[in-house]
């Protein structure tokens, strides 16, 4: 159990209680109610309704209000939101309706904010409450939580199809624990860190954007095509021998532990007993840091001095790289600029297997293991209801979202198509304490040290708190 005093636990869930009283909804519906009840049920008429196994009738869950909580909703719940597209609006009167048949109050709402939302979930996970909960957890808490038992092994309820399409598999695979499963994700696992390139710059630098894209297609998209357009995007374009555009500039971790993935090391890897083991000092590793520092010491732009932490990613808004590797949904924040973009997956390395890939790194849902059985059986499958797909779409439907985020279809088609069939589950976090080896890609990356010096350096330190999670 974590040791946590009672001044900062009473502080979280006071967080918890003001973000509203979770009393259980009036059965009986209102006029109005009823004729919304009546409409959707001719919307979704072809909906099989499911029947409680041990009354042989209709789930019935006696107006409880149950709350899927994370750091990114408005605190009065989604279900108020307006929608922006007709797979939206679909799935929230889906889910209206699955509330009216079931005759529950379920809703996904957010709890405190990005820094307090760890704490938040521990506390309430260990001292437990009145109120139905299920939390959507991040990499801060999902390694922690599973050391320190504080979630339900989703396997305890038959009364859930795991096996069902919707639930992400890359989940259960990260989140397993000595035959248990510990969270689940009810939506596809989101497509993350790719390059994106300034489609300008390319074409000044005599380069069609177009053949990023097709290399990728027909699988010559490498290091050492990469290489090549990174060397022409870095100029010194007024003659003055000093550098006016660069090549790249990107975030170290996602650079280093995407460059390792590409070329078939990882820096975390899982074996069939489901125990943890390091492969930071392994050879392919090596040679893929060693290639990172080529690239860094050749083609990015220096740090501007004085400047943020997320200064690389700032210039490439600003048109002064022609690459940066980010996450997709950095595609968000690129939707008003001028320079058009285009974003490819990491090229591949010497080790590659052939795919293009990538490292997913999601949110995922937890159960408080505070809870009795005969309550938690209902939480969850009150969440295997509302979470079902709504009719008429699939979970081929991801893509409808991303579409308006990119200049292009072929991010979308090609780029994170491939991202979504080969992502693999980021296992650096799940080993506390190792703080996404920053010690090591930060000083590797920086070329303050060798790759092979600063393993020897972290060595004892990353299989000690290895060992400490495999226990």
């Amino acid at each position: 159990m974590l040791k946590t005093s009672k001044k900062v636990i009473l502080a979280g869930m006071t967080a918890l209680l003001l973000a509203g009283s979770l009393v259980a909804a009036p059965k009986k519906l209102s006029k109005d109610e009823k004729a919304e009840f009546k409409a959707l049920q001719k919307q979704f008429k072809d909906y099989k309704v499911q029947k409680d196994p041990k009354t042989g009738k209709p789930y019935d869950f006696g107006g409880m209000v149950i709350r899927l909580a994370d750091y990114w909703s408005p605190a009065n719940g989604v279900s108020g939101e307006a929608t922006h597209s007709q797979s939206e609006d679909d799935t929230k009167k889906f889910r209206k309706f699955i509330c009216y048949t079931y005759n529950m109050d379920f809703d996904q709402i957010g709890v405190g904010n990005w820094n307090s939302h760890p704490q938040t979930v521990s506390n309430f996970c260990m001292v437990g409450g009145e109120e139905n909960y299920l939390f959507f957890v991040d990499n801060r808490s999902i390694g922690s939580g599973l050391k320190a038992g504080m979630f339900y092994d989703l396997n305890k309820f038959t009364n859930v199809d795991w096996t069902a399409e919707k639930w992400a598999k890359s989940t259960f695979d990260l989140c397993s624990k000595k035959g248990g499963i510990y969270a689940c994700r009810h939506i596809p696992p989101e497509p993350r860190g790719g390059l994106y390139f300034n489609k300008r710059l390319l074409r000044e630098a005599n380069i069609n954007p177009d053949s990023i894209y097709d290399m990728q297609a027909n699988g010559t998209w490498t290091w050492d095509s990469f290489e090549k357009v990174l060397k022409a995007t870095t100029r010194d374009i007024d003659n003055d021998g000093v550098i006016d555009v660069y090549g790249m500039a990107s975030g170290s971790v996602d650079f280093a532990t995407l460059a390792v993935q590409s070329n078939g090391s990882t820096f975390i890897g899982k074996d069939e007993n489901g125990k943890y083991y390091s492969e930071v000092g392994a050879d392919k590793t090596t040679e893929a840091m060693l290639w990172v520092q080529q690239m860094v010491t050749n083609y990015e732009k220096p740090m501007p001095e004085g400047a943020n932490w997320d200064w690389m990613y700032a210039c490439f808004k600003n048109g002064e790289t022609a690459f940066c590797c980010h996450q997709a949904y950095f595609a968000k924040e690129l939707e008003d600029n001028l320079d058009d973009y285009g974003f490819v997956s990491f090229p591949l390395g010497p080790n590659t297997d052939g795919k293009y890939k990538t490292l997913f790194n999601d949110n995922y849902v937890v159960l408080p293991a505070c809870y009795t059985m005969e309550r938690a059986e209902k939480i969850i499958k009150a969440f295997d209801l509302w979470s079902d797909i709504t009719p008429g779409y699939s979970v081929d439907n991801w893509k409808d979202e991303w579409y308006p985020r990119f200049r292009d279809e072929r991010a979308v088609d090609e780029t994170m198509q491939m991202m979504y069939e080969n992502g693999e589950p980021n296992l650096i976090h799940m080993i506390t304490g190792i703080n996404q080896l920053g010690d090591y890609i930060w000083n590797v990356y920086g070329c303050y040290v060798t790759p092979q010096e600063q393993y020897e350096a972290t060595k004892n330190s990353y299989d000690a708190l290895i060992k400490e999670q495999n226990r």
